[in-house]
């Protein structure tokens, strides 16, 4: 029942919406208005025309039977038969109204509901149909009336309410029910009138907010591409100064000065692994850490001329930072990671270096530890003044960030550890 009941109701709305749409504002209201009226009315209007037709045939009464008939012929017409355009259909629907007002005022005058029908057919022509329709039932009302009260003046209907100037307390009566027709004919179109300024005004508005996103997407990937050109430039470049100091240091004899310009060369590639990342990644703004490390430490670890067996071990949770934590994080990374291969594995011929990145709420915690030999004595003052310690010290407070490094507490090695508050672009 349920499935036929929606069957029922896709048809009407095929038959009485037409193809309009939301985009076009009053009209499809109306329409929808309309449809939603028909969908009831077929089921409402044959559950009262059966009863009434039986009824009225056994009072002997075929007129009133013949007109019963025809009006479930036209609800069912206007309901279900597709082949009537949408605006006759309403007309359809209208002079089922008026038919129906017609007869209640012939046969029961000012008893019976026939007025009230006049009323009904002025609104939902203006519901349904633009505001000269409504016009229209203006004439066709007055004219009915004056056709009854013709009828009463001949004697054809009969007229009780009075005696006397039947015609006079008819035209008086019937005036009420054209008088408001006039007023909603009067009002009711400033309603319309102001609900399609705002439905086109919404309309325009929405034009002009999918006109104004386009512009703005289209302006925000013309920047993204620019943006990720800058990085990769960045990326570039920086790999053009760390090969050429890398190259430098091969010519180096003075071991010094190429221990310098090879701890230079990582600072520029540890710069340039960020802009790497970031050129590759979807956003220019923050990456993703965790893997930006794994990728910074291989790539220390193949720069550095060392013949010793390093295990790497890692322990990272995922995290974003932006590019100005990034960066520092990654050059502090560096210098400690550095410093481990130089200095803690002397005279060891296989070490392990374990590297923690953990997150709670805002707070992240870099942890690095190794087995080796211990922290040099120059690291453990913080005042000292080598170059590296200086800048971790720099770095650190860049990101307004706390670090410490000592030995290791219970077991050989030392343990670096830095925290600070993630920061989002």
């Amino acid at each position: 029942m349920a499935k036929l009941w929606d069957t029922y109701k896709l048809r009407v709305r095929q038959n009485c919406m037409g193809d309009f749409t939301r985009m076009d504002g009053l009209q499809y209201w109306r329409n929808r208005l309309f449809a939603s009226i028909v969908v009831y009315l077929f089921p409402l209007g044959l559950l009262i025309l059966i009863p009434s037709a039986i009824v009225v045939y056994s009072l002997s009464l075929p007129t009133l039977t013949i007109a019963y008939l025809l009006f479930g012929i036209a609800i069912s017409m206007i309901s279900l038969y597709g082949g009537i355009e949408l605006k006759q259909r309403k007309f359809l629907f209208l002079s089922l109204i008026y038919t129906v007002a017609s007869v209640l005022i012939f046969y029961m005058g000012e008893h019976g509901a026939g007025l009230t029908y006049l009323f009904g057919a002025t609104i939902f022509a203006l519901l349904i149909l633009p505001t000269r329709a409504g016009i229209l039932t203006i004439y066709i009302n007055i004219f009915i009336c004056l056709a009854h009260a013709g009828l009463i003046y001949l004697q054809q209907v009969d007229y009780p309410l009075r005696e006397s100037h039947e015609v006079a307390s008819w035209l008086s009566i019937s005036a009420n029910s054209i008088l408001l027709s006039i007023v909603a004919v009067i009002f009711l179109p400033m309603l319309f009138r102001g609900l399609q300024e705002t439905i086109e005004s919404q309309q325009n508005l929405k034009q002009n907010l999918l006109i104004h996103q386009k512009e703005i997407e289209e302006s925000l990937e013309e920047k993204e591409t620019l943006l990720a050109e800058i990085h990769h430039r960045v990326k570039n470049n920086l790999a053009v100064i760390s090969g050429m100091l890398q190259i430098q240091s091969f010519k180096e004899s003075d071991e010094e000065v190429q221990e310098k310009l090879l701890n230079s060369t990582l600072r520029v590639k540890s710069m340039a692994n960020i802009h790497e990342q970031l050129y590759q990644s979807n956003s220019f703004s923050n990456m993703e850490f965790d893997e930006g490390l794994i990728r910074l430490v291989e790539t220390i670890l193949a720069t550095m001329n060392h013949s010793k067996e390093i295990n790497i071990k890692y322990d990272l949770e995922p995290i974003q930072l932006n590019i100005n934590q990034a960066v520092p994080c990654s050059l502090v990374v560096n210098e400690v990671i550095t410093n481990c291969l130089k200095h803690a594995f002397r005279d060891m011929n296989e070490g392990e270096i374990h590297i923690s990145l953990k997150k709670a709420g805002k707070a992240v915690t870099l942890k690095i530890f190794d087995n080796g030999v211990g922290i040099p004595e120059e690291h453990e003052n913080p005042e000292s003044e080598s170059i590296g310690m200086e800048l971790i010290q720099t770095l650190a407070r860049q990101i307004d960030g706390n670090f410490s490094y000592k030995p290791a507490p219970e077991r050989n090695g030392t343990l670096f550890n830095l925290s600070f508050d993630a920061k989002f672009s």
